[in-house]
């Protein structure tokens, strides 16, 4: 079993247009709005993809309904911590001329102490029956920046796989908990070592001075050139499948579906990447935040080449 949290739900409003123009009217050609948040996005992809789920976090009074009658329509567990507001609306603006994102998104509405330590309790008590959790995306105000440190290093004592999803503080506290994974894409990890890199060579030596302080992966998404996947014994690079895209967001929540399906699945290095590539990819066929299908990952899978480097 796989175990989310997400700590920070929102609704993501896609509006595509071609050619957006910054600054002038732009036409609308397509517009939907998904439930997500990072973890219900995990979740969802590996549903879609077969594998058992949980999700946990923080679901806000005023959309309470929205958030379980769409987990119920994807045959999800849930055990989510009620806490007062509204979810907060994510504005992504998908230009379909050049494939590029806009996002906009709010912060979320203030939680209580009293809430996170429900959440934390809820998240520790689930671990003796989980093989993987999943800690990814932002957090609202109210939550500690070492929240994710925190939980790491209860699932750690408890030989619980740990995916960490995430970027800022958030991402530089989490570290030190000593993660088994972590996915930061390449602006991510620039932002945690205040500098640009300007080849591969610059990433994985970055990459390895994370595995240094205890982490096992490090996967790098690069967006539309592919991904790279390091650990102390070498490092694998997945070029970008060759695709028409339809959508970009949810691409990375699929990514680390992927990875977790093979951790899961005890599988090597090389299939990690796979998997992860093939489920990143599969959702790039999908408009607005839809997540890839078995069927596609499956045939995605036969595409995906591995390099080292």
């Amino acid at each position: 079993m796989i175990a989310t949290l997400t700590l920070n739900p929102c609704i993501d409003r896609t509006v595509t247009v071609e050619n957006f123009r910054y600054g002038e009217t732009n036409r609308v050609t397509a517009v939907r709005s998904d439930i997500c948040g990072k973890g219900i996005n995990v979740s969802a992809a590996l549903k879609n993809l077969g594998s058992e789920t949980v999700c946990l976090g923080f679901s806000y009074k005023e959309d309470e309904r929205r958030i379980k009658a769409f987990l119920n329509r994807l045959a999800i567990f849930h055990d989510f911590v009620e806490v007062e507001g509204s979810l907060r609306t994510n504005i992504k603006i998908f230009d379909s001329l050049t494939k590029t994102l806009t996002e906009i998104n709010e912060k979320g509405i203030p939680v209580t102490e009293a809430a996170v330590s429900v959440i934390v309790e809820k998240t520790e008590k689930i671990l003796d029956g989980i093989s993987v959790l999943v800690l990814n995306g932002s957090v609202p105000p109210g939550v500690p920046e070492d929240i994710y440190r925190i939980l790491i290093e209860k699932a750690r004592k408890k030989g619980v796989f740990t995916v960490l999803d995430t970027s800022g503080s958030l991402l530089q506290e989490g570290i030190k908990g000593k993660p088994y994974v972590i996915k930061p894409n390449k602006e991510e990890l620039e932002e945690l070592f205040g500098k640009g890199f300007t080849d591969e060579k610059e990433i994985i030596a970055a990459a390895e001075q994370i595995l240094a302080q205890g982490v096992t992966y490090v996967c790098i998404s690069l967006g539309e050139k592919g991904a790279f996947l390091v650990s102390k014994e070498k490092a694998l690079f997945a070029p970008a499948l060759s695709l028409e895209v339809k959508g970009i967001q949810g691409a990375g929540d699929s990514l680390v579906a992927g990875m977790c399906m093979a951790l899961e699945q005890r599988k090597d290095m090389e299939t990690m990447l796979k998997y992860a590539v093939a489920a990143a990819g599969g959702s790039l066929l999908r408009e607005g935040t839809q997540l890839c299908r078995k069927a596609d990952f499956e045939e995605l899978l036969k595409e995906v080449k591995i390099f080292s480097k």
